[in-house]
Protein backbone atom coordinates (compact mmCIF):
# COMPACT_ATOMS: atom_id res chain seq x y z
CA UNK A 1 0.00 0.00 0.00
CA UNK A 2 1.20 3.48 -0.66
CA UNK A 3 2.83 5.75 1.89
CA UNK A 4 0.72 8.82 3.42
CA UNK A 5 2.09 11.74 1.72
CA UNK A 6 1.31 15.14 3.86
CA UNK A 7 4.04 16.84 2.00
CA UNK A 8 4.17 18.66 -1.50
CA UNK A 9 6.63 17.03 -3.51
CA UNK A 10 7.97 18.89 -6.69
CA UNK A 11 10.55 17.31 -9.41
CA UNK A 12 12.56 20.17 -10.86
CA UNK A 13 13.74 18.61 -14.38
CA UNK A 14 17.55 19.66 -15.43
CA UNK A 15 19.09 21.18 -18.34
CA UNK A 16 17.17 20.40 -21.56
CA UNK A 17 14.98 18.01 -19.86
CA UNK A 18 11.52 20.23 -20.33
CA UNK A 19 9.72 20.28 -23.68
CA UNK A 20 9.66 24.07 -24.99
CA UNK A 21 6.97 25.79 -26.83
CA UNK A 22 7.21 28.80 -28.98
CA UNK A 23 3.79 30.86 -28.89
CA UNK A 24 2.18 30.33 -32.41
CA UNK A 25 4.52 27.41 -33.68
CA UNK A 26 4.32 24.81 -31.31
CA UNK A 27 6.99 22.65 -29.57
CA UNK A 28 10.53 23.81 -30.70
CA UNK A 29 12.18 21.08 -28.32
CA UNK A 30 11.42 18.00 -27.18
CA UNK A 31 14.13 15.50 -27.97
CA UNK A 32 12.78 12.22 -27.08
CA UNK A 33 13.56 8.35 -27.57
CA UNK A 34 15.39 9.32 -30.97
CA UNK A 35 19.03 10.17 -31.82
CA UNK A 36 19.62 14.47 -32.27
CA UNK A 37 20.65 13.48 -35.94
CA UNK A 38 17.49 12.22 -36.84
CA UNK A 39 15.58 14.96 -34.49
CA UNK A 40 17.91 18.40 -36.70
CA UNK A 41 16.41 16.60 -39.72
CA UNK A 42 12.70 17.11 -38.84
CA UNK A 43 13.75 20.66 -36.78
CA UNK A 44 15.72 21.78 -39.72
CA UNK A 45 16.72 26.23 -38.26
CA UNK A 46 13.94 26.33 -35.88
CA UNK A 47 16.13 25.51 -33.03
CA UNK A 48 18.06 29.00 -34.20
CA UNK A 49 14.66 30.33 -32.37
CA UNK A 50 16.36 29.00 -29.11
CA UNK A 51 18.72 31.56 -29.06
CA UNK A 52 18.39 33.99 -26.00
CA UNK A 53 18.67 37.47 -27.50
CA UNK A 54 17.24 39.63 -24.47
CA UNK A 55 20.33 40.48 -22.17
CA UNK A 56 18.72 41.32 -19.33
CA UNK A 57 19.13 38.17 -17.94
CA UNK A 58 16.70 38.67 -14.82
CA UNK A 59 13.30 39.59 -16.64
CA UNK A 60 10.38 36.97 -15.98
CA UNK A 61 9.57 37.16 -19.55
CA UNK A 62 12.09 37.53 -22.37
CA UNK A 63 9.59 38.86 -24.80
CA UNK A 64 10.58 35.25 -27.14
CA UNK A 65 6.91 33.38 -26.41
CA UNK A 66 8.86 30.51 -25.03
CA UNK A 67 8.15 28.36 -22.12
CA UNK A 68 8.58 24.84 -20.17
CA UNK A 69 5.11 23.26 -20.91
CA UNK A 70 6.19 19.56 -19.32
CA UNK A 71 8.71 17.17 -19.16
CA UNK A 72 10.65 15.21 -21.14
CA UNK A 73 9.78 11.48 -20.21
CA UNK A 74 11.70 9.20 -22.15
CA UNK A 75 15.95 8.53 -23.09
CA UNK A 76 17.25 11.86 -25.01
CA UNK A 77 20.61 12.96 -25.54
CA UNK A 78 23.11 15.70 -26.87
CA UNK A 79 26.16 15.18 -27.57
CA UNK A 80 28.69 16.32 -25.48
CA UNK A 81 26.17 18.03 -23.76
CA UNK A 82 23.91 15.84 -21.84
CA UNK A 83 22.24 12.64 -21.74
CA UNK A 84 19.34 11.67 -19.52
CA UNK A 85 17.03 8.52 -19.54
CA UNK A 86 13.85 10.96 -18.56
CA UNK A 87 11.88 11.27 -16.16
CA UNK A 88 9.26 8.62 -16.72
CA UNK A 89 10.43 5.88 -14.24
CA UNK A 90 11.13 8.58 -10.89
CA UNK A 91 7.44 10.21 -11.88
CA UNK A 92 6.01 6.50 -11.76
CA UNK A 93 7.43 5.24 -8.98
CA UNK A 94 6.81 7.72 -6.78
CA UNK A 95 3.14 7.57 -7.28
CA UNK A 96 3.89 3.90 -6.76
CA UNK A 97 5.47 4.66 -3.24
CA UNK A 98 3.36 7.41 -2.15
CA UNK A 99 -0.12 8.11 -2.40
CA UNK A 100 0.12 11.15 -3.81
CA UNK A 101 -2.07 12.70 -6.79
CA UNK A 102 0.00 13.89 -9.92
CA UNK A 103 -0.11 17.39 -11.67
CA UNK A 104 1.79 19.33 -13.69
CA UNK A 105 2.51 23.26 -12.89
CA UNK A 106 0.12 24.51 -15.58
CA UNK A 107 -2.74 22.43 -14.62
CA UNK A 108 -2.65 22.81 -10.33
CA UNK A 109 -5.25 21.07 -8.62
CA UNK A 110 -5.95 21.71 -5.16
CA UNK A 111 -6.38 17.69 -4.13
CA UNK A 112 -2.96 17.45 -5.92
CA UNK A 113 0.41 17.15 -3.87
CA UNK A 114 2.75 15.95 -6.63
CA UNK A 115 3.91 18.26 -9.40
CA UNK A 116 6.09 18.01 -12.20
CA UNK A 117 7.64 21.61 -12.82
CA UNK A 118 9.04 22.25 -16.17
CA UNK A 119 10.98 25.62 -16.81
CA UNK A 120 12.68 27.49 -19.44
CA UNK A 121 16.11 26.18 -18.96
CA UNK A 122 17.89 28.46 -21.34
CA UNK A 123 17.60 31.52 -19.10
CA UNK A 124 18.41 33.09 -16.09
CA UNK A 125 18.52 30.22 -13.21
CA UNK A 126 17.27 33.64 -10.65
CA UNK A 127 14.54 33.79 -12.69
CA UNK A 128 13.41 29.89 -12.87
CA UNK A 129 14.29 29.89 -9.14
CA UNK A 130 11.64 33.00 -8.41
CA UNK A 131 8.75 30.76 -10.94
CA UNK A 132 9.74 28.15 -8.79
CA UNK A 133 8.93 30.53 -5.05
CA UNK A 134 5.64 31.65 -6.76
CA UNK A 135 4.37 28.33 -7.51
CA UNK A 136 5.22 27.04 -3.79
CA UNK A 137 3.66 30.17 -2.44
CA UNK A 138 0.81 30.08 -4.53
CA UNK A 139 0.35 25.89 -4.07
CA UNK A 140 0.85 25.04 -0.36
CA UNK A 141 -1.57 27.54 1.18
CA UNK A 142 -3.93 25.24 -1.45
CA UNK A 143 -2.80 21.99 -0.37
CA UNK A 144 -2.97 22.62 3.08
CA UNK A 145 -6.13 23.78 2.78
CA UNK A 146 -7.62 21.18 1.32
CA UNK A 147 -5.62 18.39 2.96
CA UNK A 148 -5.98 19.50 6.45
CA UNK A 149 -2.09 18.99 7.17
CA UNK A 150 -1.12 22.21 8.28
CA UNK A 151 1.95 21.66 8.93
CA UNK A 152 2.75 20.31 5.22
CA UNK A 153 5.94 21.99 3.76
CA UNK A 154 7.00 21.00 0.14
CA UNK A 155 9.70 18.43 -0.48
CA UNK A 156 12.07 19.32 -3.73
CA UNK A 157 13.88 16.95 -6.01
CA UNK A 158 15.94 18.39 -8.39
CA UNK A 159 17.79 16.89 -10.95
CA UNK A 160 20.88 18.38 -12.23
CA UNK A 161 20.61 21.98 -13.22
CA UNK A 162 16.87 21.42 -11.39
CA UNK A 163 18.57 21.25 -7.71
CA UNK A 164 20.48 24.48 -8.46
CA UNK A 165 17.67 25.96 -9.10
CA UNK A 166 15.59 24.91 -6.52
CA UNK A 167 18.50 25.48 -4.02
CA UNK A 168 18.56 29.15 -4.83
CA UNK A 169 15.22 29.44 -4.10
CA UNK A 170 15.77 27.34 -0.84
CA UNK A 171 19.10 29.36 0.27
CA UNK A 172 18.46 33.08 -1.49
CA UNK A 173 14.95 33.16 -1.44
CA UNK A 174 13.66 32.42 2.04
CA UNK A 175 12.35 29.13 0.69
CA UNK A 176 13.60 26.87 3.62
CA UNK A 177 10.70 28.35 5.68
CA UNK A 178 8.30 25.72 3.35
CA UNK A 179 10.70 23.44 2.85
CA UNK A 180 10.97 19.98 4.42
CA UNK A 181 14.24 19.66 1.98
CA UNK A 182 15.64 20.07 -1.18
CA UNK A 183 17.19 16.81 -2.78
CA UNK A 184 19.67 17.73 -5.54
CA UNK A 185 20.54 14.85 -7.66
CA UNK A 186 23.85 15.32 -9.53
CA UNK A 187 23.38 18.93 -9.80
CA UNK A 188 27.02 21.11 -10.63
CA UNK A 189 27.17 22.85 -7.04
CA UNK A 190 30.37 23.81 -8.42
CA UNK A 191 29.84 24.45 -12.07
CA UNK A 192 30.70 21.50 -14.86
CA UNK A 193 34.01 21.51 -16.99
CA UNK A 194 31.28 20.32 -20.14
CA UNK A 195 29.63 23.95 -19.92
CA UNK A 196 32.61 25.77 -20.05
CA UNK A 197 33.73 23.16 -23.09
CA UNK A 198 30.96 24.16 -25.35
CA UNK A 199 31.17 28.13 -24.41
CA UNK A 200 34.48 27.71 -25.50
CA UNK A 201 34.65 25.50 -28.19
CA UNK A 202 30.91 25.29 -29.52
CA UNK A 203 28.66 22.76 -30.23
CA UNK A 204 29.67 22.09 -33.75
CA UNK A 205 28.70 18.20 -34.84
CA UNK A 206 28.55 16.96 -38.27
CA UNK A 207 25.98 18.73 -40.10
CA UNK A 208 25.10 21.33 -37.19
CA UNK A 209 26.44 24.02 -35.58
CA UNK A 210 24.52 25.36 -32.32
CA UNK A 211 27.71 27.24 -30.87
CA UNK A 212 26.22 30.79 -30.56
CA UNK A 213 22.63 29.29 -29.85
CA UNK A 214 24.06 27.59 -26.73
CA UNK A 215 26.82 30.24 -26.21
CA UNK A 216 23.66 32.57 -25.34
CA UNK A 217 21.73 30.72 -22.51
CA UNK A 218 22.28 32.40 -19.35
CA UNK A 219 22.20 28.99 -17.98
CA UNK A 220 25.50 27.95 -19.50
CA UNK A 221 27.04 30.64 -18.02
CA UNK A 222 25.69 29.73 -14.01
CA UNK A 223 27.22 26.56 -14.32
CA UNK A 224 30.59 27.61 -15.35
CA UNK A 225 32.99 26.21 -13.19
CA UNK A 226 33.40 28.32 -9.74
CA UNK A 227 36.77 26.80 -8.75
CA UNK A 228 40.50 27.46 -10.57
CA UNK A 229 39.64 24.90 -13.29
CA UNK A 230 41.69 26.42 -16.26
CA UNK A 231 45.63 26.26 -16.39
CA UNK A 232 46.65 29.09 -18.09
CA UNK A 233 50.65 29.18 -18.28
CA UNK A 234 51.87 28.04 -14.92
CA UNK A 235 48.52 29.46 -12.77
CA UNK A 236 45.42 27.73 -12.23
CA UNK A 237 42.35 30.06 -13.03
CA UNK A 238 38.58 30.29 -12.81
CA UNK A 239 36.15 31.30 -15.69
CA UNK A 240 36.10 35.28 -15.66
CA UNK A 241 39.23 35.77 -14.36
CA UNK A 242 41.45 35.16 -17.37
CA UNK A 243 40.66 36.43 -21.32
CA UNK A 244 42.83 34.00 -22.65
CA UNK A 245 39.78 31.44 -22.88
CA UNK A 246 38.60 31.53 -26.57
CA UNK A 247 34.61 32.54 -27.00
CA UNK A 248 33.78 33.11 -23.40
CA UNK A 249 33.09 36.73 -22.03
CA UNK A 250 35.10 37.05 -18.62
CA UNK A 251 32.57 39.67 -17.16
CA UNK A 252 29.22 37.73 -17.76
CA UNK A 253 31.32 34.68 -16.22
CA UNK A 254 31.98 37.03 -13.68
CA UNK A 255 28.39 38.03 -13.21
CA UNK A 256 27.05 34.33 -13.62
CA UNK A 257 29.20 32.95 -10.71
CA UNK A 258 28.99 35.83 -8.22
CA UNK A 259 25.26 36.16 -8.91
CA UNK A 260 24.09 32.98 -8.84
CA UNK A 261 26.16 29.78 -7.11
CA UNK A 262 28.23 31.82 -5.36
CA UNK A 263 25.04 34.00 -4.33
CA UNK A 264 23.54 30.71 -3.34
CA UNK A 265 26.76 29.99 -1.25
CA UNK A 266 26.56 33.20 0.41
CA UNK A 267 23.18 32.82 1.23
CA UNK A 268 23.04 29.69 2.64
CA UNK A 269 26.15 31.06 5.36
CA UNK A 270 23.91 33.39 6.18
CA UNK A 271 20.90 31.80 7.12
CA UNK A 272 22.74 29.76 9.53
CA UNK A 273 22.33 33.11 11.67
CA UNK A 274 18.30 32.86 11.54
CA UNK A 275 17.48 31.24 14.60
CA UNK A 276 14.47 29.43 13.12
CA UNK A 277 16.94 27.94 9.89
CA UNK A 278 17.63 24.46 9.59
CA UNK A 279 19.88 23.01 6.72
CA UNK A 280 17.75 21.09 4.37
CA UNK A 281 19.44 20.04 1.49
CA UNK A 282 20.44 16.90 0.82
CA UNK A 283 23.06 16.21 -2.34
CA UNK A 284 22.76 12.64 -4.05
CA UNK A 285 26.48 12.38 -6.07
CA UNK A 286 27.07 9.73 -8.73
CA UNK A 287 30.45 8.11 -8.47
CA UNK A 288 33.36 5.80 -10.39
CA UNK A 289 32.42 7.29 -13.55
CA UNK A 290 35.36 8.97 -15.62
CA UNK A 291 34.60 12.75 -15.29
CA UNK A 292 35.95 15.81 -16.33
CA UNK A 293 37.55 17.97 -13.54
CA UNK A 294 40.05 20.60 -15.65
CA UNK A 295 40.97 22.44 -18.75
CA UNK A 296 44.26 23.83 -19.99
CA UNK A 297 44.85 26.26 -22.57
CA UNK A 298 47.08 25.26 -25.32
CA UNK A 299 48.02 26.86 -28.66
CA UNK A 300 44.49 29.31 -28.05
CA UNK A 301 42.77 26.35 -27.73
CA UNK A 302 40.88 24.89 -24.49
CA UNK A 303 41.63 21.07 -24.01
CA UNK A 304 39.73 19.20 -21.01
CA UNK A 305 40.94 16.80 -19.28
CA UNK A 306 40.24 14.10 -16.47
CA UNK A 307 42.83 14.89 -14.47
CA UNK A 308 42.06 16.76 -10.76
CA UNK A 309 42.85 20.11 -10.43
CA UNK A 310 45.26 21.28 -7.92
CA UNK A 311 44.31 20.72 -4.34
CA UNK A 312 42.00 17.75 -5.21
CA UNK A 313 43.04 14.37 -4.17
CA UNK A 314 43.38 12.03 -6.95
CA UNK A 315 41.24 9.11 -5.05
CA UNK A 316 38.35 11.31 -5.34
CA UNK A 317 38.60 12.84 -8.75
CA UNK A 318 35.76 10.67 -10.35
CA UNK A 319 32.00 11.74 -10.73
CA UNK A 320 28.85 10.60 -12.99
CA UNK A 321 30.22 11.20 -16.03
CA UNK A 322 28.70 14.34 -16.34
CA UNK A 323 29.61 16.13 -12.94
CA UNK A 324 32.28 15.61 -11.05
CA UNK A 325 32.10 14.22 -7.33
CA UNK A 326 33.29 17.10 -5.20
CA UNK A 327 31.35 19.75 -7.74
CA UNK A 328 28.19 17.62 -6.50
CA UNK A 329 28.08 18.82 -3.25
CA UNK A 330 27.76 22.23 -1.69
CA UNK A 331 30.96 23.38 -0.71
CA UNK A 332 29.63 24.87 2.75
CA UNK A 333 28.03 21.57 3.71
CA UNK A 334 30.89 19.22 2.42
CA UNK A 335 32.17 18.81 6.22
CA UNK A 336 28.46 17.60 7.18
CA UNK A 337 28.60 14.74 5.64
CA UNK A 338 25.07 15.24 4.39
CA UNK A 339 25.98 13.36 0.96
CA UNK A 340 24.59 10.53 -0.19
CA UNK A 341 26.57 8.20 -2.77
CA UNK A 342 25.31 6.28 -5.81
CA UNK A 343 27.23 4.23 -8.73
CA UNK A 344 25.55 5.31 -11.76
CA UNK A 345 25.79 7.81 -14.68
CA UNK A 346 24.43 11.17 -14.55
CA UNK A 347 21.23 10.53 -16.16
CA UNK A 348 20.18 7.51 -14.95
CA UNK A 349 20.59 8.25 -10.93
CA UNK A 350 16.95 9.42 -11.10
CA UNK A 351 16.04 6.44 -12.93
CA UNK A 352 18.33 3.34 -11.81
CA UNK A 353 16.30 1.12 -9.04
CA UNK A 354 19.30 0.76 -7.58
CA UNK A 355 19.79 4.16 -6.89
CA UNK A 356 16.28 5.12 -7.22
CA UNK A 357 15.07 3.12 -4.00
CA UNK A 358 17.16 4.29 -1.24
CA UNK A 359 16.46 8.16 -2.86
CA UNK A 360 12.81 6.62 -2.12
CA UNK A 361 13.73 6.10 1.37
CA UNK A 362 15.31 9.27 1.94
CA UNK A 363 12.14 11.21 0.87
CA UNK A 364 10.17 8.90 3.31
CA UNK A 365 12.42 9.53 6.10
CA UNK A 366 12.20 14.07 5.90
CA UNK A 367 8.76 13.71 5.33
CA UNK A 368 7.72 11.23 8.22
CA UNK A 369 6.65 13.39 11.60
CA UNK A 370 9.76 14.31 13.91
CA UNK A 371 12.46 13.08 11.17
CA UNK A 372 15.40 15.75 11.60
CA UNK A 373 17.93 13.63 10.51
CA UNK A 374 19.19 14.93 7.42
CA UNK A 375 23.02 13.02 7.48
CA UNK A 376 24.06 10.89 4.97
CA UNK A 377 25.79 7.54 4.88
CA UNK A 378 29.58 6.05 4.25
CA UNK A 379 29.47 5.22 0.72
CA UNK A 380 29.09 1.74 -0.13
CA UNK A 381 32.50 -0.04 -0.51
CA UNK A 382 30.90 -2.64 -2.84
CA UNK A 383 32.20 -3.69 -5.89
CA UNK A 384 31.36 -0.69 -8.86
CA UNK A 385 31.59 -0.45 -12.51
CA UNK A 386 33.03 2.25 -14.07
CA UNK A 387 31.81 3.33 -17.92
CA UNK A 388 33.71 5.19 -19.74
CA UNK A 389 32.46 6.03 -23.32
CA UNK A 390 32.07 8.73 -26.24
CA UNK A 391 28.66 10.32 -26.84
CA UNK A 392 28.69 10.35 -30.93
CA UNK A 393 30.32 8.26 -33.67
CA UNK A 394 29.83 8.42 -37.18
CA UNK A 395 28.13 4.76 -38.93
CA UNK A 396 30.71 2.47 -39.91
CA UNK A 397 33.57 3.45 -37.68
CA UNK A 398 33.78 1.27 -34.39
CA UNK A 399 31.95 1.85 -31.20
CA UNK A 400 34.71 1.63 -28.75
CA UNK A 401 33.70 1.72 -25.00
CA UNK A 402 35.64 1.20 -21.56
CA UNK A 403 34.24 -0.36 -18.53
CA UNK A 404 36.94 -1.30 -15.30
CA UNK A 405 35.73 -2.49 -11.71
CA UNK A 406 36.84 -1.00 -8.35
CA UNK A 407 36.62 -2.46 -5.26
CA UNK A 408 36.89 -5.95 -6.17
CA UNK A 409 40.21 -6.37 -4.65
CA UNK A 410 41.82 -6.96 -7.92
CA UNK A 411 40.25 -10.58 -8.86
CA UNK A 412 38.99 -10.09 -12.15
CA UNK A 413 35.15 -10.50 -12.85
CA UNK A 414 32.68 -11.01 -15.84
CA UNK A 415 31.14 -7.76 -16.95
CA UNK A 416 28.35 -8.11 -19.68
CA UNK A 417 27.92 -4.94 -21.66
CA UNK A 418 25.01 -4.63 -23.73
CA UNK A 419 24.34 -1.85 -26.74
CA UNK A 420 20.61 -1.71 -27.49
CA UNK A 421 18.89 0.43 -30.04
CA UNK A 422 16.49 2.93 -28.73
CA UNK A 423 13.09 3.72 -30.91
CA UNK A 424 14.04 1.89 -33.90
CA UNK A 425 13.89 -1.56 -35.34
CA UNK A 426 17.02 -3.83 -35.26
CA UNK A 427 19.78 -5.79 -33.38
CA UNK A 428 21.99 -4.47 -30.60
CA UNK A 429 25.16 -6.05 -29.65
CA UNK A 430 26.76 -7.49 -26.80
CA UNK A 431 30.08 -8.98 -25.23
CA UNK A 432 31.27 -9.98 -21.85
CA UNK A 433 34.87 -9.17 -20.39
CA UNK A 434 37.04 -9.58 -17.75
CA UNK A 435 37.28 -6.82 -15.97
CA UNK A 436 39.32 -5.64 -12.64
CA UNK A 437 39.78 -2.27 -10.76
CA UNK A 438 43.32 -2.06 -12.07
CA UNK A 439 42.87 -1.47 -15.23
CA UNK A 440 40.00 -0.40 -18.02
CA UNK A 441 38.94 -2.84 -20.54
CA UNK A 442 38.47 -1.93 -24.52
CA UNK A 443 34.63 -3.22 -25.72
CA UNK A 444 34.50 -2.61 -29.04
CA UNK A 445 31.44 -2.96 -31.21
CA UNK A 446 31.66 -2.84 -34.96
CA UNK A 447 28.79 -2.09 -37.86
CA UNK A 448 26.17 -0.86 -35.76
CA UNK A 449 23.22 1.11 -37.71
CA UNK A 450 22.70 4.57 -37.18
CA UNK A 451 20.40 5.65 -34.42
CA UNK A 452 20.74 5.91 -30.89
CA UNK A 453 21.72 3.27 -28.17
CA UNK A 454 21.65 2.44 -24.96
CA UNK A 455 24.30 0.73 -23.07
CA UNK A 456 23.98 -1.31 -19.75
CA UNK A 457 27.26 -2.39 -18.15
CA UNK A 458 26.07 -5.02 -15.58
CA UNK A 459 27.35 -8.39 -13.83
CA UNK A 460 26.42 -11.72 -15.08
CA UNK A 461 24.44 -12.79 -12.03
CA UNK A 462 22.71 -10.77 -9.17
CA UNK A 463 24.32 -11.07 -5.50
CA UNK A 464 25.40 -9.05 -2.12
CA UNK A 465 29.02 -8.77 -3.66
CA UNK A 466 27.46 -8.18 -7.48
CA UNK A 467 28.57 -4.67 -8.74
CA UNK A 468 25.12 -2.29 -9.45
CA UNK A 469 24.52 -1.91 -13.30
CA UNK A 470 25.43 0.97 -14.44
CA UNK A 471 24.63 2.89 -18.20
CA UNK A 472 25.06 5.39 -20.72
CA UNK A 473 23.91 6.33 -24.41
CA UNK A 474 25.40 7.20 -27.43
CA UNK A 475 24.19 7.68 -30.88
CA UNK A 476 25.34 6.67 -34.25
CA UNK A 477 24.88 9.15 -36.90
CA UNK A 478 24.55 8.85 -40.65
CA UNK A 479 27.48 9.90 -42.46
CA UNK A 480 25.42 10.38 -45.32
CA UNK A 481 23.26 12.54 -43.76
Amino acid sequence: MPIEMRHLIILVPGLMGSVLEKEGQGQIWGLSGQALWQYLRTLGGSLQSLRVANDDWQVDDLGDGIQGTQIIQDLHSIPFLVEHAGYSVITRRIQEYFDVTLSNRWAPRDDANFYTFPYDWRRDCRASARQLKRFVDTRLPRWRAWSGAQDAQAILIGHSLGGLVARHYLEAMGGWRDCRAVITVGSPHRGAIGALDVVSNGFRKLFFDLSEVVRSFPSAYQILPTYPAVQVGAQYVRPGETDAIPNLDPARAREARDNFLDATRRAALANRGEPAYQQRTIPWVGTRQDTLHSAAIRAGKLEVSYGPPPGLDPSLADGDGTVARFSAIPPELEELRVQRFAVERHGWLTNNEMTLEPLLETIRQVAAPGAVDLYGEPEVLRPSIGLRLEPLYLSGEPVSLQAKLANADDQPQPLIVQAEPVGQPGPGAAQTVDASGTEARAIVFEALAPGLYQVTARAPTAGPRAPAAVHGVFEVADAAA
